[in-house]
């Protein structure tokens, strides 16, 4: 959680558009669907590699969708890394965008 808290700030701080999934909302996993399918990158906070059945299911529904898919570590399950498109950093996350203001993140 400290992670994700860390990551809202600097986007905020920067100007960059971003809805995050801290916890099931009314719509549980469909409404994680709804914010993919509005953002242009989805990042996923992973420490130690990890993601659980929840991130992979929102993994595999942003690769269908054609999305950019970031992680903040590698992945410790290599089907699901083969999805992603890259491992950054948030800090290295945010000096990216910066340089595509028009991009949202989830």
């Amino acid at each position: 959680m400290r992670e994700i808290e860390e990551l809202e700030h600097q986007l905020k701080k920067n100007g960059i558009i971003y809805e995050t999934s801290k916890k099931m909302n009314s719509r549980g996993i469909l409404g994680c669907l709804e914010k993919i399918d509005n953002a242009d990158i989805v990042y996923v906070v992973n420490p130690g590699g990890y993601v659980g059945k929840s991130v992979s299911v929102d993994l595999g529904y942003a690769y269908a969708k054609h999305k950019t898919i970031v992680v903040m570590n590698p992945v410790d399950d290599p089907p699901i890394m083969n999805l992603t498109n890259g491992v950054l950093s948030p800090k290295a996350l945010v000096e990216f965008l910066k340089e595509m203001p028009t991009k949202k993140v989830r």
